[in-house]
Order: structure tokens, then C-alpha cells, then sequence
């Protein structure tokens, strides 16, 4: 059965680093990126959220699609807004697919300095400023919090992603390969 395998965390944890290294190992799978897919909407820099909320109907429907061709997704997206879960796993459902949620996280400061040190690419730098914009580092602490939590809600489960090699184990494992 195919899995739609939904990478949540915060800005920085490396939620698109390591969907793009487990689908190397998982040949077939499709990357599902929605920052990336953003990027290719013109004027997406100053209207990230309303491109983003467009934009993912349209993964929804890409998403729906290739599960439905008996293959596994991998979704690295930050989704805080159990409404917009429920579209994610619907979406599963409706394609015949299983909903695998996974947080990764990592220690504060280590997530704080990865957010800080990550490479600059015209997505991350629109994020960094709107995470200045609205708060900064408490906003992305608070955040991290609120994953946790909802992965306690709804029985995700929560890897370390510290470590590259061992947070891929616990995200092979969760997504049941």
C-alpha cells in the first residue's frame, strides 16, 4: 500500500535535507515540496501564504494522483493547522494510501543555529524574513512546541533529526519501510 509520508517541523530542522535523502533510498518516490512548488508561481515572494494556500491544492491533487499510481510521497511540509492535516490525509485516503505524520526535531539550540546557517536560497530567505517579521526565534521555538504537541494529539511520531543517518532510520520506520 502506498504511503504519503508527511515530514512536519519547524523552519530549519531539515524537513526537505532529509525527504530528498529518503526518497533516494526509496527510489520511485515522489519529493512533494510545496516551498519549492511556491517558487514557481510568479509574484510568490510577496504573497507567500495566499501562493502557498494555492499552491497546495494543487499538491493536494498531485499528491491524490501519484498514490493512486501505487506509489509513495514524501511531504516535507511545516503544517501547524490540524484543518490543513486533515486535507493532507484525505487526501491519502482518498487515493488508497496510508497517512504517515512525523515530526522532526531537534534541541533548541541546535535548531535555532541550523535556521540561522542554513543555505540561503530565494524560499529560505523569504521564510527567514517572515519569521523576523513575525517574532523570530521565539516565534520558532513556539512553533516547535506547538508540533510536539500535536504530534502527541495525534499520535505522530517524533525523530531526532540530529543525527542525518539515524533520524532516516526513524523515518523509514515510521513511514513502515
Amino acid at each position: 500500500m502506498p504511503t504519503l509520508l508527511h515530514l512536519n517541523g519547524p523552519s530549519g530542522v531539515g524537513k526537505s535535507t532529509l525527504a530528498r535523502l529518503h526518497a533516494e533510498r526509496h527510489p520511485g518516490t515522489l519529493v512533494c515540496d510545496i516551498d519549492d512548488l511556491r517558487s514557481w508561481v510568479s509574484g510568490w515572494a510577496d504573497d507567500f501564504v495566499g501562493t502557498g494556500e494555492a499552491v497546495r491544492a494543487s499538491a493536494l491533487a498531485l499528491i491524490t494522483a501519484y498514490l493512486s499510481s501505487g506509489r509513495d510521497v514524501v511531504l516535507p511540509q511545516l503544517i501547524v493547522t490540524p484543518a490543513q492535516v486533515d486535507r493532507f490525509e484525505q487526501a491519502a485516503a482518498d487515493a488508497g494510501a496510508t497517512y504517515a505524520g512525523v515530526v522532526l526535531d531537534v534541541a533548541p539550540d541546535v535548531l535555532l543555529d541550523r535556521l540561522h546557517h542554513r543555505t540561503e536560497t530565494p524560499v529560505t530567505a523569504v521564510i527567514s524574513r517572515i519569521i523576523e517579521e513575525r517574532g523570530g526565534d521565539a516565534l520558532v521555538l513556539e512553533g516547535r512546541q506547538q508540533l510536539l504537541d500535536l504530534a502527541e494529539e495525534h499520535g505522530w511520531s517524533v525523530v531526532d533529526a540530529t543525527d542525518r543517518d539515524d533520524a532516516l532510520r526513524g523515518i523509514a520506520q515510521a513511514a513502515g519501510r
